[in-house]
Order: C-alpha cells, then sequence, then structure tokens
C-alpha cells in the first residue's frame, strides 16, 4: 500500500495555519522551515488506506481554503456551522488552558494528476496558558479513506468508553544539505523518530499528541515541545467529553 501524510504547519502558531503534502514514509528529507513546526510533527499521525490509495487514487492530502477564523469562543457556533459538523470544545479547562484562536480548514485529497477526489473540512483550537504554554485542539470527521496512526502507541487511557491514545515522537530539524552520520540514520530507523530538513542549524524536539473519536468525529490534542504531561492531556480529553 502506498502512504501519503498529511502535514499541518503553523508559521506562527497562533497565527497562520498551512498544510502541505507530503511524500511516501520512504522519503524522509522534507525542505520545512523550522518555524513551521506542526508541519513535521503531524507526519505520523494520519495514513491513506488502502481504499483510499487502490481504488480512489489518492496521493497527496494539501491544504485548500481557510473559511473562517476566530479569536473569540462566542463565535464557536459560527466555526461548527463552517466546518458542518459539531464537537466538543471548552472554553478553558482545569489544566489553565484556555481559548486563544480558532480555524476553519478545508483538506483536499488528490490523484496522480492533482485532480481532486477527496475533500473535507477541519477545526483547529488553539489554547495558551499562563506561562505562554500552547496546545492545539484539532476535529475532523471521521473519514473512512484515512486510518489511524502508525506512530507507536506510548500510552492509553479509557475515558467513558473511549479510548484516549497518546504518541510522543522525536524530530530532529536539520538543514537541506546536512548529511546524516550513520548514527543518525540509526536513530531515525527507530519508530517514533523523524528527521526533517530545512532549517538553518540543527534542531531537537518532542512533540506529543493524545487522539481519539467520538460520536463520529476524530480529535487530536497537539503539545509541541511534549512540556505537558500525559496526564494533563487526558484530563483535557476527559473534560471535553464531559
Amino acid at each position: 500500500m502506498k502512504q501519503e501524510f498529511l502535514l499541518k504547519a503553523m508559521a506562527d502558531i497562533d497565527e497562520t495555519y498551512v498544510r502541505e503534502a507530503a511524500q511516501a514514509p520512504t522519503v524522509r528529507k522534507r525542505k520545512l522551515p523550522w518555524k513551521i513546526l506542526v508541519a513535521a510533527a503531524l507526519i505520523p499521525l494520519l495514513t491513506i488506506t488502502a481504499y483510499a490509495s487502490d481504488v480512489l487514487n489518492i496521493r497527496s492530502l494539501v491544504s485548500g481554503m481557510t473559511h473562517y477564523t476566530s479569536s473569540q469562543f462566542s463565535d464557536m457556533d459560527k466555526v461548527m456551522d463552517k466546518a458542518g459538523f459539531r464537537m466538543d470544545v471548552k472554553e478553558s479547562f482545569s489544566s489553565g488552558f484556555a481559548f486563544e484562536k480558532a480555524y476553519v480548514e478545508e483538506t483536499r485529497g488528490l490523484d496522480e494528476n492533482d485532480r481532486e477526489v477527496l475533500k473535507y473540512r477541519e477545526v483547529q483550537v488553539n489554547y495558551r496558558n499562563a506561562d505562554g504554554l500552547r496546545l492545539c485542539l484539532f476535529a475532523h470527521p471521521d473519514i473512512e479513506e484515512i486510518t489511524d496512526s502508525e506512530s507507536p502507541v506510548a500510552q492509553t487511557a479509557q475515558i467513558g468508553g473511549v479510548t484516549v491514545t497518546y504518541y510522543h515522537d522525536h524530530y530532529k530539524f536539520v538543514p537541506v544539505d546536512y548529511e546524516l552520520s550513520e548514527a543518525e540514520k540509526q536513530w531515525e530507523a527507530i519508530p517514533g523518530n523523524y528527521i526533517s530538513y530545512g532549517t538553518d542549524a540543527v534542531e531537537e524536539t518532542d512533540v506529543a499528541f493524545a487522539c481519539w473519536e467520538k460520536d463520529g468525529v476524530d480529535y487530536t490534542i497537539m503539545d509541541s515541545g511534549a512540556k505537558v504531561s500525559p496526564q494533563t492531556l487526558f484530563a483535557m480529553a476527559a473534560e471535553l467529553m464531559q
């Protein structure tokens, strides 16, 4: 099965949201600037199913239009109307993270001739705490053409009959012309380790995710930097489900 990944990117995490197509996982070089951290971070989370690849001929998922943005939580009904689905969402959490901004984005599935064969909308909600840490909540309808992550599972939790899966991945960002050492090639071969090309200098970071499906909607809370505990993300998922 040929696989393609959805990339999501924010040049400034509270302002601009961009998605780009990626190559299959055997092609590891990704020309991405360091500011676009989220692009590389979400590579392993969504994969095209065999049906979508073989029957619909989907070869890439790319960004489409931005349909709506708002920095007011009172506009979330408008956000969901624009997205075309209802979702669990909160203005603030007991962990101290509070609503900052919401986006409605369009994703398009393209075949090998760049013809559109799939289209859906997704909501992104950004949260920030008093220390300036940000978390991003992503939600989109459960789509049969997209399967579960193949990234290694770090932990799981059962919350109200829903399985929440926690991933903790490791990223090394390097310049475009960077030559990997044998040790780095061996490191990259370990599941959950990723190398992304396009930065001015070598940078390393961890990224954590909590993912679940509820009432036909797929949710992801992303922690770029993996600065909060898995228990915090599980607690936030539980609060969303209440």
